[in-house]
């Protein structure tokens, strides 16, 4: 479903004239052929008629001018600070998601939406009650109330909308706050996949199992942080090391896109008796005092022996069964008696017994069906850690309390297949107590793509990887996986708690510039451009009918380097004008779509003080003056000829100034060409009112430094002389 064209009433039909957050009425065109308009036909009674108008043949937008035929339009808001663009892409998407019809809650805002479907069959759903709304004659749309239906616009749920933004807002707070948590939905298959960083950092405390309780804990503000960047990272891992994302990586690093793709990957993996020590502290029991300290310096010992042979495992391993006995620790089941501890640091069995020996009695490990699962699942992943003990000592290093991997361009399909594995079973063992952070040594720009590119992919539904299994893996098993067929799809939840595959995506991006170098920004809009239709398919996989058939963004931004990839008819332009009201409007005239960096600094961003810095400015603006100044001063008031004398001296040491403090630093141009002619025509306006007595005293000046040059020249020349 593509959205064609946006009516926004804040006023609520003249009730409040305020509007909201200086937005009375505003019209926003997303068509690639068409402009739409709403006009009032009746004075006397509410009666409207929305009208189309063909845009011209050089402002339409071809089919494929995107790159891929599948994404529709890419629409671009603009404008200066305080007209609203966040307040307006939240109100799209406050339309938009009402028209799911699952709550049928009233909007603070009467809206007038027309919609397409792939077929070209229009929708006009409206808000509006008690107003007629007319459709003229020169083309044909659907018309549904959104009071009147019961269900608006049941193609639109074949459609997913998502939102992008790295800041918090209050707007974000009370999207979450206002979503039904009461059903546990999924954040994958609910209508709003919301991205932005206040929704990422509450979906990473609810994955890593912490309550709601624990995170308004007062001083957990640190171990929220932690968890989010620890979650953050396990979701990086899981899609660098994704075969089908990794192909495209390659294949798009290979044309020139600046992609996420790093070379090496550095484990940090905290120390385990570190992490028993504050077991031991936290339980109060005698269960971890007897023999502890012996054991401890046991461990330490086989440690250092080993050579870090072994070091890796059990490190891993004794963290997961710290997690185990804190898990445990919940249900306050701990043996009092009979807790062992590992005595063959390089035998699985030694850490699994120490978990068995966490239970009272096996009644009680009846009782805690989770505790059951959990104990499976650490298993599960020590036998894994076990099994492939050789794959782990060829491919991991450590050295310096980390571990370093090599990735290259080229993954080895046994290390690929072991890294698969591997970051599925540890965030599983993880729950809430993460013990191996993922370093990549990327830059922030690199950064930010990788979250974006990330999160774009954690919609994707199905068999996206392979049945974990705690198998040695063979060449065999990993040439087998790398040909798997993986059956994804996008889906939206229905009220019956029935999924439906969606066929388009809306894409939203609030200041898709933040954070991206100059040269990523120029580049962002052909980089996204270049990835979605990789990443959502059509069709969805091999023998499904379905598949993400349409791709509609929709973002705000700041950078005229992004801009610079938009044709006219794709940017709104937001203004405000005298009364504080913000108008959107469209600038035919600016033409944007490869046009000059400072024309669309001045035009398309309403930069009306110039397009340089406000220093430079200030130190240019201060030349001018003053140069200014000394041709239209009047001489001939000074009767007194020593201070006419001084006056001279000081502008004339006043822009010599200029040039050092100020001149110097300019680029090579028309601008420093330019103030480098004015202070030289001011200098001379100068020397030309000097006395005759002032002018010889400085011709004396001069030849003094002439011969004192041509003595330094002598000298110079007559030393390189004797040394030959």
């Amino acid at each position: 479903m593509r959205l064609q064209y946006l009516y926004l009433d804040f006023t609520k039909n003249g009730i409040n004239q305020e509007g909201y957050r200086g937005y009375k009425q505003c019209e926003l065109n997303f068509s690639i052929e068409t402009n739409y308009t709403m006009e009032p036909c009746s004075l006397e009674k509410l009666h409207y008629c929305l009208k189309q108008k063909e845009k011209k043949e050089n402002n339409k937008i071809e089919t494929g001018f995107w790159g891929d035929e599948r994404i529709y339009n890419i629409s671009a808001i603009v404008g200066e600070n305080g007209t609203g663009k966040t307040t307006l892409i939240h109100t799209i998407i406050r339309t938009l998601e009402t028209l799911y019809g699952e709550k049928n809650q009233k909007p603070p805002f009467d809206f007038v939406c027309l919609l397409q479907d792939l077929e070209k069959h229009l929708y006009l759903i409206y808000s509006w009650e008690n107003i007629e709304i007319e459709i003229s004659s020169d083309f044909r749309c659907e018309k549904i109330s959104y009071y009147n239906s019961d269900t608006p616009l049941t193609l639109f749920r074949k459609t997913k909308l998502i939102y992008f933004s790295n800041t918090i807002s209050a707007a974000d707070m009370e999207r979450f706050y206002t979503i039904d948590h009461s059903n546990n939905k999924n954040i994958y298959t609910d209508f709003l996949y919301d991205c932005s960083l206040y929704a990422s950092l509450v979906g990473a405390q609810e994955a890593s199992n912490i309550t709601s309780n624990n995170r308004l804990l007062e001083g957990a503000l640190e171990d929220q942080l932690r968890t989010y960047f620890n979650y953050e990272s396990y979701q990086e891992a899981r899609y660098l090391f994704d075969r089908n994302q990794r192909n495209i990586l390659i294949q798009m690093k290979n044309q020139g896109y600046p992609v996420p793709f790093p070379r090496e990957l550095q484990l940090d993996i905290l120390p385990s008796i570190e992490r028993l020590k504050q077991v031991k502290d936290s339980i109060h029991e005698y269960c971890l005092s007897d023999g502890y300290l012996d054991w401890c310096y046991r461990y330490k010992e086989f440690s250092y022996q080993s050579q870090n042979t072994y070091f890796v495992l059990t490190e891993l391993c004794l963290n997961c069964v710290v997690n185990f006995l804190l898990e445990v620790n919940l249900e306050r089941n701990y043996s009092r008696e009979h807790l062992m501890f590992p005595e063959e640091f390089t035998n699985p069995q030694s850490y699994i017994k120490m978990m068995k020996s966490a239970f009272v009695s096996n009644a009680v490990y009846k009782d805690y069906p989770q505790i059951k699962n959990y104990f499976q699942v650490c298993t599960k992943y020590i036998e894994f850690l076990w099994n492939n003990a050789s794959h782990i000592q060829k491919y991991w290093k450590y050295d310096d309390d980390r571990c370093y991997i090599k990735l290259g361009d080229h993954l080895d399909p046994i290390l690929q297949e072991l890294m698969i594995r591997f970051v599925d079973l540890n965030r599983a063992v993880s729950m809430n107590s993460y013990f191996v952070i993922y370093h990549w040594g990327l830059s922030s720009g690199e950064s930010i793509l990788l979250h974006m590119f990330t999160k774009l992919r954690y919609l994707l539904q199905g068999n996206i990887y392979d049945e974990e299994s705690s198998d040695f893996i063979t060449e065999y098993s990993a040439q087998k996986a790398m040909l798997a067929q993986r059956k994804e799809f996008i889906a939206n939840s229905l009220k019956n708690k029935e999924k439906m595959n969606c066929d388009s995506v809306i894409l939203f991006f609030d200041e898709a510039d933040l954070s991206l170098h100059p040269e990523w920004q120029r580049i962002f809009i052909a980089t996204l451009a270049e990835y979605l239709p990789h990443l959502y398919q059509n069709p969805y996989y091999i023998g499904t009918d379905s598949g993400c058939r349409d791709i509609q963004i929709i973002l705000t931004t700041h950078s005229p380097l992004i801009l610079g990839d938009f044709p006219s008819d794709c940017v709104l332009y937001l203004k405000k004008d005298q009364n504080g009201f913000v108008t959107v409007e469209f600038n035919n005239s600016l033409q944007p779509f490869g046009q000059n960096l400072y024309t669309l600094l001045k035009d398309g961003f309403y930069l009306q003080n110039g397009t340089i810095g406000a220093l430079a400015q200030k130190k240019i603006k201060s030349i001018l003056e003053d140069v200014q100044i000394v041709k239209t001063f009047n001489w001939n008031t000074m009767s007194n000829k020593y201070y006419a004398e001084r006056e001279l001296d000081q502008w004339a040491e006043n822009l010599k100034a200029h040039r050092r403090k100020t001149i110097k630093y300019l680029p090579q141009g028309i601008i420093r060409n330019k103030l480098e002619q004015e202070i030289s025509v001011a200098l001379s306006i100068i020397d030309h009112r000097l006395n005759p007595e002032q002018k010889e005293h400085k011709k004396q000046e001069l030849r003094k430094d002439i011969a004192r040059l041509q003595r330094q020249l002598y000298e110079l020349e007559n030393s390189e002389e004797g040394l030959q």
